[in-house]
């Protein structure tokens, strides 16, 4: 990877770079100067990575073109796109040097703005997003970070990189659910479709953190900020900050109902109410009704599958057993998994899933905080269960008057699993170099669910570290297990990998084989991997690593496999298939990818390629549910959002 730094003092085209402002997870930004029109511009070039993936290039060209067709002075301008001499796609666009809204917000500690202030930003960025709803774009991410100021206060609307996009009656999304989590509407929480009302509630949260310099739901876990945006209602404005009118405190109400039909339908309303409010006049509630799409204009339809880093607001700490154990429960539908994601899609057919955002739109400065914190999250509402009743007190029983001559010999129960038993190490094989390929099993269940780590462990050696990692938590969580299951980690499925993340050599065992491309599944000796020729062995199965894998998984009749690999920018939940379609894993990748907040798509798909002996697809067509989770690096485990896919996985095919 470069360093960015690099290019500073380069000249591309008509730009001479001044400095580095930021880095996204697929671009740098740069400040420029346009020699010719002699004014500042934002060069958002895309990473040297990414540079020569068509998927991830023709992502880029459309949020440029997205931006570019949206003529409005809050939404950022898009005055060129073009490459560097080294074919790197690149954006030129307008330069906002007033910082963000999170910036001001940062810098009042806590402080509110003044009401008027306050409505006179939020009224400008609801005239953008009208303009943008207009023309079928639902920004899906509307947080202070993403609001850049002028240096004469007026505020700029950027990052549309995840935009979803209205066409019809049905919505066409560039993933499951992104966004931050203090931001995020009920309905965007819990899975279900989003329209412009969404982004609505997005700003409505921003101007309640505007009015008082706190947002409606706080809490140290994301997970729980979620649960409250879908279950619990905010505290009233008025308790955080009196001597505001009662229009506007009337106006913040409204925007944060839960139910989408409460709030204001179009973002023309909202900027109609924000009017009366600052006129003094009472906010009319809208009328319930049924949401009804913009005029239809030329779709901007994103129907590739891509992957970047999202965007945090504050870093994500491990959450404790006790909350996730709340959140798997929140995740579980009413129904079984099964019956929800019986055709391998999803909820709708026409919601693809995979998704990106970017670091500050690409015109922002650069912000602190480590982009761990865009949560993804599928949280099906269920009712909340009645308080448990004490059970009444016993009673002594007076003695029978007829005793029977004997008692009967009491009934024995029916055999069940032991809740738990473990951790257990066992030896499942040897490597090449006769080191132990080992697992530690946790339970006592008959649903067998294996995770494997480190199949490309060198190259990956994060997913060395998540086994760990996964390993320890259930060390001290054991209750965390299902009855019904017995959950085997593997640690290192290839001990004799040389340490090399993100390289080839990190890939292969002592014989120089990827043990990726060694199962028997469009199997051949000579495979490639990212256009480099690889081994897949003498024969499909040639080596004692796959050999003690595929042994181990038939000899346990997995319910559930999960290989960990890398690497995918925001994470990739890809379901096994040898044959065009998955056999039996679409739900498995449903299920794992939405709790982790990864994309789900087929990565042969997603990459257009053709991969030779993967182990994912051959255990698929042998009937085990198989998966392969592509970590968003090589070295990062990426705790919080994998834990959440165990979890999932657990709850779906442990019970």
């Amino acid at each position: 990877m470069l360093d960015p730094k690099q290019l500073v003092g380069e000249q591309i085209k008509q730009y001479r770079i001044e400095a580095h402002i930021d880095r996204g997870g697929m671009a740098d930004v740069y400040l420029a100067q346009d020699m010719n029109l002699q004014r500042k511009v934002a060069l958002k070039i895309m990473l040297p990575a990414y540079a020569h993936d068509k998927q991830f290039v023709e992502r880029f060209w459309r949020e440029a073109r997205t931006a570019a067709r949206l003529d409005h002075p809050n939404i950022v301008q898009v005055y060129e796109i073009s490459s560097t001499p080294g074919q790197r796609p690149y954006i030129a666009m307008q330069y906002i040097d007033g910082g963000s809204l999170k910036d001001k917000l940062t810098a009042l500690d806590g402080r509110p703005l003044p009401e008027k202030e306050a409505l006179t930003i939020i009224r400008q960025v609801a005239d953008a997003l009208s303009v943008a709803h207009n023309a079928n774009v639902i920004h899906r991410d509307i947080k202070p970070s993403n609001i850049l100021l002028r240096p004469n206060g007026k505020p700029v609307l950027v990052d549309l990189g995840i935009a979803a996009v209205q066409t019809g009656e049905k919505l066409t999304r560039t993933g499951t659910l992104i966004g931050t989590p203090h931001y995020m509407s009920p309905e965007q929480v819990s899975g279900k479709p989003v329209d412009g009302r969404s982004d609505l509630y997005s700003l409505g949260v921003v101007l309640y953190e505007l009015l008082c310099g706190r947002r409606p739901f706080e809490a140290t876990e994301s997970l729980a900020v979620l649960h409250k945006h879908v279950y619990e209602a905010p505290q009233p404005l008025p308790e955080r900050r009196s001597g505001l009118s009662q229009q506007t405190y009337r106006l913040v109400d409204i925007c944060l109902q839960k139910d989408p039909n409460q709030r204001y339908q179009t973002a023309g309303e909202l900027a109609a109410a924000i009017d009366r409010a600052l006129a003094g006049k009472k906010p009319e509630r809208p009328r319930p009704k049924p949401w009804q799409p913009p005029a239809a204009t030329e779709p901007l339809v994103y129907d590739h599958p891509v992957a970047g880093h999202p965007v945090a607001d504050e870093p994500v700490k491990q959450r404790p057993w006790w909350l996730a154990a709340i959140f798997v429960l929140l995740l579980a539908a009413v129904g079984s998994y099964f019956a929800f994601f019986s055709d391998g899609i999803g909820p709708s057919n026409s919601l693809p899933a995979t998704a990106v955002t970017e670091n500050g739109g690409g015109a922002s400065q650069p912000e602190n905080s480590p982009s761990t914190d865009v949560v993804v999250v599928e949280v099906t509402p269920t009712p909340e269960p009645p308080p448990p009743t004490a059970a009444p007190e016993p009673t002594e029983a007076a003695p029978p008057t007829n005793p029977p001559p004997t008692a009967a010999p009491p009934t024995a129960p029916p055999p069940t699993d032991t809740p738990f038993a473990g951790p257990v190490t066992l030896e499942i094989g040897r490597s090449v170099q006769n080191r132990p390929i080992e697992a530690v099993s946790f339970g006592s269940g008959s649903k067998a669910i294996i995770f494997v780590g480190g199949l490309h462990a060198g190259s990956a050696p994060g997913s060395v570290t998540l086994a760990r990692q996964a390993v320890t938590y259930f060390e001290s969580n054991p209750h965390m297990i299902p009855a019904n299951a017995t959950v085997y980690i593997i640690i290192s499925a290839n001990p004799d990998s040389l340490y090399a993340p993100g390289q080839l050599d990190g890939r292969l065992n002592a014989n120089g084989v990827d043990l990726n491309r060694n199962w028997d599944c469009r199997w051949s000796p000579t495979a490639t991997w990212r256009g480099q020729s690889v081994s897949g062995g003498s024969a499909p199965f040639s080596e004692p690593e796959t050999q003690a894998l595929r042994n181990f998984i038939q000899d346990k009749g997995a319910a559930a496999v999960i290989f960990w690999e890398a690497r995918v920018a925001n994470g990739l939940s890809s379901a096994g298939a040898c044959s065009e379609n998955s056999r039996v894993s679409g739900p498995l990748s449903e299920i794992y990818g939405r709790a982790a907040g990864y994309s789900v798509a087929d990565y042969e798909n997603l990459t257009d390629q053709t991969l030779n002996g993967d182990g994912a697809n051959w255990l698929d067509a042998q009937g085990y549910p198989t998966i392969s989770v592509l970590l968003p690096d090589y070295e990062d485990i990426d705790w919080n959002s994998n834990l959440a896919g165990i979890l999932a996985v657990l709850d779906a095919y442990g019970q």
